[in-house]
């Protein structure tokens, strides 16, 4: 019965609830860390009247690479192709989460008692004899003694163990933003198309800054889809 009043007075709700508690306040902090990069990484912010800031057009990243094409003769040339493609569709979105929290705690307790006794007196015995017959004659002469004490020793001894382990994992990105890229991805279609004749290597004639120097065809989107150059 004393070893389990050892146990009496624990705070579990504390140990126990204390870890989960800490997880969720961390979920609720990396899930406002995903929406502050989705508003400020993936939005231009607009400001308002009062001050107010919210999110604005998409951020778009500009691309642009070279393609052979065939100009309205049938000649080869080199298309200059240039798109734009939201921010978001080309970089990873943090989105970590707590998925499994393990608590842990094991508590052991010693308590051992050993006992030695001694008597705590001392007594003494002494007997003498003598005997003798004629000319001969002897003595004898017995002691002893006993002594005692007593000794209690009593030992106790605890100890505890208290692990937590927590495991978070990046859960991708959220279903209604993947669906709301997948609609700006569509959109994501060149914008600019310039056809260039190339020169005896095959490239695009440049300049020492790398623009091209010759004056460029321009195809609109159609096209680009059908392969026929503009009139």
């Amino acid at each position: 019965m004393e070893i389990a009043n050892q146990f009496k007075g624990l705070p579990m709700e504390s140990l126990i609830g204390g870890p989960l508690k800490a997880a969720c306040d961390a979920n609720q902090q990396m899930a406002r860390a995903t929406s502050n990069f989705i508003t400020e990484v993936g939005f231009i912010p607009v400001v308002d009247d009062e001050g107010k800031v919210t999110p604005g057009a998409p951020r778009m990243v500009d691309f642009s690479f070279e393609r052979p094409g065939i100009d309205k003769e049938g000649a080869p040339t080199i298309e200059m192709v240039k798109l734009k493609v939201p921010i978001l569709a080309v970089v990873p979105i943090p989105n970590l989460q707590v998925n499994t929290v393990d608590v842990t705690f094991d508590m052991e307790v010693k308590n051992s008692t050993s006992a030695t006794e001694k008597v705590g007196t001392e007594a003494s015995l002494e007997v003498g004899a003598s005997a003798g017959y004629g000319p001969f004659s002897a003595s004898i002469k017995i002691s002893g003694s006993v002594s005692a004490s007593k000794e209690n020793t009593r030992t106790s001894d605890a100890s505890a163990k208290y692990h937590v382990a927590i495991n978070a994992q990046n859960f991708g990105i959220p279903e209604g933003l993947s669906r709301v890229l997948d609609m700006m991805n569509q959109a994501a279609a060149p914008r600019r198309i310039e056809q260039y004749k190339p020169n005896e290597l095959g490239e695009i004639n440049r300049d020492e800054k790398g623009n091209p120097t010759e004056t460029p065809v321009l195809l609109d989107n159609a096209d680009a889809v059908t392969g026929e150059s503009a009139v």
